[in-house]
Parts: C-alpha cells; sequence; structure tokens
C-alpha cells in the first residue's frame, strides 16, 4: 500500500500548493493514457500509445520529485506542466472525436492550474527555495 509522507500532525506533509500538481499529473497521465487506449482500440491503431506513454512517463517523474521533495522538480514541473498544456490544447483544435477534445481541454486547463500552483510562495519554500 503506498503512503503519503506524513508530517507529525498526520497530515500530509505535502502542502495543497503541491499535492494538487502531484494529483493533476499523475490523474492527468492516467487519463491520457486510457483516452489513448479507447482511441486505439476504436481505431485500430496501436501506434496513438506511444506519444501519451512518453507524457506519463514524464510527468509520474515529475509528481514522484514533488512527493520526494527533489528541488529541480518544482522548475522541471514548471516546464512539463506548460509542454503538456500546449499539448492539450493542440488535440483541442485537431480533429478528434468530441469527447477527446472536451477531456483534452480539462486537462489542459488543470495543467496551467498546475503551473500556476507550482509558482507559488508555499511550494517554493515547501521545496527550500526563495518565497
Amino acid at each position: 500500500m503506498i503512503r503519503w509522507p506524513s508530517g507529525p500532525t498526520g497530515r500530509s506533509a505535502l502542502p495543497p500548493e503541491l499535492l494538487v500538481p502531484v494529483l493533476i499529473a499523475a490523474g492527468g497521465a492516467l487519463l491520457f493514457v486510457l483516452s489513448a487506449l479507447v482511441r486505439s482500440q476504436v481505431d485500430g491503431d496501436g501506434s496513438l500509445l506511444k506519444f501519451p506513454i512518453v507524457i506519463a512517463v514524464l510527468e509520474l517523474l515529475v509528481a514522484g520529485g514533488l512527493v520526494a521533495r527533489f528541488k529541480p522538480a518544482r522548475i522541471t514541473g514548471c516546464v512539463v506542466f506548460t509542454v503538456v498544456a500546449l499539448v492539450h490544447l493542440l488535440i483541442v483544435l485537431a480533429a478528434a472525436p468530441w469527447w477527446v477534445r472536451v477531456l483534452s481541454g480539462v486537462l489542459s486547463a488543470a495543467h496551467v492550474y498546475g503551473f500556476v500552483l507550482l509558482s507559488s510562495g508555499p511550494a517554493r519554500a515547501h521545496l527550500g527555495g526563495r518565497q
């Protein structure tokens, strides 16, 4: 069983400014891979899975770095979240099924929100940066 690191009060040691981006990265990666898996089953094209798996690996590495309090994970997360948000915006503009475009729009907005939270003062203070 996976346990979140907890502080002396039993609450999560991660402040919400880091916990929410971790959940966005992990959940967004899972949803992106699942949507690509459904599309590959419907279209019969297995190559649709390659790019979402690469993105999922990057996002899971960022999420793991944030949980482990790896200092460069915040900047790396900002870069990855920006790139992933732009990728999802391109999917919104592409010729894809309506449900894929709606999901990509939501994931793009979530990644922009995650970027904003990673840029906040409490996130920088928790990872040892300047406030």
